[in-house]
C-alpha cells in the first residue's frame, strides 16, 4: 500500500504529525483506519526507536491503537452506510473478496488475522460494516490485533534498534498474524460459547 502512495504525501503527513508528537500519532492512526493511505507504522516505529523506557514505548501503542480502533468506528460506519459503493471504488476486487471472506467465514479471527497483518485497516472497517459484523466483535477482535501489530514491533525496534527494522517484512507480519491467529482462538471459542460475544 505504501508503495502506491505519492512520496510527497507519506512525507507531509508523517513530517506533520511528527510535530505534533503523540496527539500527531493519534490522529493518523484515527484518519488510516477510517480513510486515508498513509499507516500509521511510519510514526509508532521512529518513535519507539526514539523511546527512553519501555512506558513510553506502551504509551506510543496505546495511542496508535486506541486511534486506530476509534478511527475503524468511522469506517465501519461508512461501509454501513455507503458499503459496497466504497468498496469498489477504493479497493480491489481480490482484496475485497478476500476481506469479505475473512469477514463472513471467519468473523472474529478474519477481523484479528487482518487488523494484526499488513491489511490497511480502513478496508476491513469498510468490509466489516458493509457485511453487518457484529459490532462488538468487530471491536473486539480489532484491538487486540492493532495493539499486537503495534506493540510487537515497537518493543522489537525499541530493544533491538535499527536491526529490528530491517527484520519486519510483510512475510514475517504474516507469520506473527498466522502464529497469533492459532493462539486468538480459543479466546474467540470461549467467549462464543459464554455468549459474551
Amino acid at each position: 500500500m505504501v508503495s502506491i502512495i505519492p512520496r510527497s504525501w507519506i512525507d507531509w503527513t508523517v513530517d506533520t504529525a511528527e510535530s505534533f508528537g503523540l496527539i500527531g500519532l493519534f490522529i493518523v492512526s484515527a484518519t488510516e483506519a477510517a480513510l486515508q493511505p498513509v499507516p500509521p507504522d511510519l510514526l509508532t516505529w521512529p518513535m519507539s526507536l526514539g523511546a527512553s523506557s519501555a512506558s513510553e514505548v506502551m504509551a506510543i501503542v496505546i495511542i496508535a491503537t486506541v486511534g486506530s480502533v476509534l478511527g475503524s468506528l468511522a469506517g465501519y460506519w461508512i461501509g454501513s452506510a455507503a458499503g459496497d459503493m466504497v468498496l469498489a471504488r477504493y479497493v480491489s476486487e481480490t482484496t475485497m473478496s478476500r476481506l469479505e471472506s475473512m469477514v463472513n467465514k471467519h468473523g472474529e479471527l478474519g477481523v484479528f488475522f487482518a487488523a494484526l497483518g499488513p491489511v490497511p485497516f480502513k478496508a476491513l472497517a469498510w468490509t466489516a460494516g458493509a457485511g453487518s459484523m457484529p459490532l462488538r466483535s468487530f471491536v473486539f477482535s480489532g484491538t487486540v490485533g492493532r495493539f499486537l501489530r503495534f506493540a510487537i514491533p515497537a518493543f522489537a525496534i525499541w530493544h533491538y534498534g535499527d536491526a529490528a527494522l530491517d527484520w519486519f517484512t510483510p512475510f514475517r507480519f504474516l507469520i506473527i498474524s498466522l502464529i497469533g491467529v492459532i493462539l486468538m482462538a480459543p479466546v474467540v471459542k470461549w467467549l462464543r460459547a459464554d455468549d459474551n460475544f
